[in-house]
């Protein structure tokens, strides 16, 4: 199957708008860059299993953060909101991201057994996996060979790519005991997730408006003080510096896709001033906007 190149588009309620393969084998190949793409906050229903490459990130996920390195990489359950953010000059990293029913029809004995243990458990929102854990380096080494086999569609490759996710899948299951005390992830921890998955949806459909922190925390029935405790939690950020780079990763689309001046584009992203909104891009993206556009142009020459 092609290899996918990662994007940044979401929809209004925070879920990634991707096509992950084709629905007789529902499976994506991801070969990321990670100097080029970035990972904001998001999630989907499939399963995703990566590996980093090269490079140090800062990962995050079930209000943990960890910095994982070169040969590590981790499993995210369905519906889990993650990010990752690149440390280092460099980064790159291989991710399979696919629908559960590639292993398993629902609700067979093969489902049952391996899948169902998984599927929104809230115990296991996601698995660190490790080299030094030799259970861990053997799904690793498994899913560098499954990648590499599915992306570049070597023989056979659909019944090599089933079989090497159901093996990874019986050691979720055989050492299942150990995961579901790994990560004090509780009911609580996921209905506060779905709390701020609801805001995402409100700041991504309004944030073209002016809102406030206030208008934030009522679209999910919380207080303004359960608002930014969720945020700082979750998501290591507050609701407004969520917003003003949401509004950022907006613009980027605008100033790639469109002859719009940048003013135009402030606006059109919620900046009331271009003055304001030149000063978090070069914060965030350590050049101006019209630096942004001149790199493109010359890029394409």
């Amino acid at each position: 199957m092609a290899i996918t190149l990662s994007t940044e588009n979401i929809d209004d309620n925070g879920k990634e708008l991707l096509h992950y393969g084709t629905k007789e084998f529902p499976i994506a190949f991801f070969d990321d860059d990670l100097t080029k793409v970035k990972v904001p906050w998001h999630w989907h229903e499939e399963f995703e299993i990566c590996i980093l490459l090269e490079g140090k990130v800062d990962f995050r996920v079930a209000n943990q953060s960890m910095k994982l390195k070169a040969q590590e990489g981790y499993f995210i359950n369905s519906g889990i909101l993650h990010s990752e953010k690149l440390l280092s000059p460099s980064g790159h990293q291989h991710c399979l991201i696919f629908s559960p029913t590639l292993i398993s029809p629902a609700h067979d004995l093969i489902w049952q057994t391996y899948i169902e243990p998984l599927f929104n458990n809230p115990q296991i929102p996601f698995i660190h996996l490790q080299p030094s854990v030799p259970w861990q380096k053997d799904i690793l080494d498994i899913v560098k060979k499954a990648w590499e086999i599915g992306a570049y569609d070597q023989k056979d490759f659909p019944y090599h790519v089933r079989e090497s996710l159901s093996k990874i899948f019986v050691e979720f299951v055989n050492h299942r005991d150990m995961l579901d005390h790994a990560y004090h992830y509780t009911i609580k921890n996921y209905q506060d997730e779905l709390r701020v998955k609801t805001t995402l949806r409100f700041i991504e459909t309004h944030y073209t408006e002016k809102i406030t922190i206030a208008h934030i925390a009522k679209s999910a029935d919380i207080s303004i003080s359960t608002c930014l405790r969720l945020y700082k939690s979750i998501l290591h950020t507050t609701p407004i510096h969520y917003l003003i780079q949401y509004r950022l990763q907006k613009s980027l689309e605008l100033l790639k896709g469109t002859k719009m001046s940048i003013s135009e584009i402030a606006y059109a992203c919620g900046f009331n001033d271009p003055s304001y909104y030149n000063k978090w891009f070069k914060k965030e993206y350590g050049i101006t906007p019209s630096t942004y556009i001149l790199n493109l142009h010359q890029n394409n020459e």
